[in-house]
């Protein structure tokens, strides 16, 4: 690292000889100008004035603090005043009003940023703050103009600190609403810098509880209980979570409730339901059909031939023709439904239904849905999310026709009662 300084001076040498042989000849030919501009970068670049002019630079206080301020301890607020007077009196040079002035505006923030550094007001630092716009005469305007400087960031990083263990208390809320107060913060940009913060915080807490698609009514507690925590009402909820969000909510509950036998009810639907037959589901669906149809005809030849004189031949034998069949698949739009006792597909002339009894298995593969009864099997194409919904609904109705008593369905109605609704 030695040897690279030294390199580096050597070279700061050798190109100030050369700018300054530069300069001079620009102003042979009168170049005034271009002269002056190389000038001055050998000035810069020689070692012996560079540094020196560094020097010089880095013991002035870039900021525009003066002299009498370098001293000042804000750490200790009993010192501020009598520093500042004891500066004053051992500077050489009258302080006039405006240089008064500055100096006081600089004296008042810096103190402000000391004070309020903890994120605690007390009386004995505000009355220190006073003290120093009393002293300097500083108007409310410029006191103002110092608080708008560290405002707004001062209290993200109250709230922010308040919000770290992702519950805000009465006295905290109170704590950031003191604090805006003081640095005449405006009340509804406080509250949007603790509503931005407060949901960020629960839409995490919100993706952690439906990570599996399940919104279970424990989970429906813990998210109620984290707004009463994070200070978020319910208008604000529906203002700041977005529809694709509370959808996704919606369907997480309902499919934690149709795996638990606990089944919506569609009123009035369009096909006959039996006494004491309840319609669940009804999902838009359409019915695959392959067949082996007629497509014509082949046909095969067998014989032999042979020759009877020059240039003529002849052949004896026969030929045949065979059906040509092909794989042609139909499809037929209609309505899914699921009751408590069967599934009824509604199709005009190509609806069916299966009653629970009667069906053998069913089986899901991504948006097909596959229900086999006695020598026959029906092929059903729905969507991803519907056939999912379709397919928990079916093994749940299943399991209540089967078993009326059912334990699941207990726990889980034992289970919303004894929690809170937040969706």
């Amino acid at each position: 690292m030695k040897t690279f300084f030294i390199i580096l001076k050597v070279v700061r040498w050798m190109l100030g000889a050369v700018f300054l042989f530069a300069s001079l000849g620009l102003l042979i030919e009168q170049s005034f100008w271009a002269s002056g501009i190389l000038l001055l970068l050998t000035i810069f670049l020689v070692p012996l004035t560079g540094d020196y002019i560094v020097r010089k630079i880095m013991k002035t206080n870039l900021s525009g603090t003066h002299k009498v301020l370098r001293s000042i301890n804000y750490s200790e607020l009993h010192t501020i005043l009598p520093t500042y007077q004891q500066n004053v009196l051992n500077y050489k040079k009258v302080i006039n009003d405006k240089q008064k002035i500055k100096f006081g505006r600089k004296i008042y923030y810096n103190t402000l940023c000391t004070v309020i550094s903890d994120f605690t007001l007390t009386q004995n630092k505000i009355a220190k703050l006073n003290e120093i716009k009393m002293y300097f005469n500083l108007s409310d305007q410029q006191i103002f103009l110092e608080k708008n400087k560290i405002s707004e960031k001062t209290v993200k990083n109250l709230a922010q600190k308040c919000y770290a263990d992702h519950v805000l208390t009465d006295l905290e809320d109170q704590q950031i609403s003191n604090m805006a107060n003081f640095l005449q913060f405006p009340s509804d940009k406080t509250r949007e810098i603790k509503n931005k913060i407060a949901f960020s915080l629960f839409n995490r807490i919100l993706e952690e509880k439906v990570s599996d698609n399940r919104l279970s009514p424990i989970k429906e507690t813990e998210l109620k209980q984290a707004t009463r925590n994070l200070k978020i009402d319910q208008q604000s909820i529906t203002a700041f979570i977005s529809d694709r969000k509370i959808k996704s909510l919606r369907h997480a509950k309902l499919l934690w409730n149709l795996d638990h036998g606990i089944f919506p009810v569609v009123y009035n639907p369009p096909i006959a339901l039996s006494r004491d037959e309840q319609c669940y589901l009804n999902v838009h669906a359409t019915l695959i059909e392959n067949k082996l149809v007629h497509a014509g005809y082949s046909r095969t030849s067998t014989g032999v031939s042979f020759r009877v004189m020059k240039g003529v031949n002849a052949r004896i034998g026969g030929g045949r023709y065979r059906p040509v069949k092909e794989n042609v698949r139909k499809t037929y739009p209609g309505m899914l439904y699921l009751t408590n006792s069967r599934i009824v597909f509604n199709a005009g002339g190509k609806s069916f239904q299966i009653p629970f009894y009667k069906l053998i298995s069913h089986n899901a593969r991504g948006g097909s849905l596959e229900l086999i009864v006695q020598n026959k099997s029906y092929s059903l194409r729905v969507s991803y999310k519907e056939a999912e919904t379709f397919m928990l609904a079916l093994s749940s109705a299943l399991r209540q026709y089967r078993n009326a008593n059912d334990q699941i369905k207990i726990q889980a109605m034992r289970e919303i009662s004894m929690n809170e609704n937040f969706i």
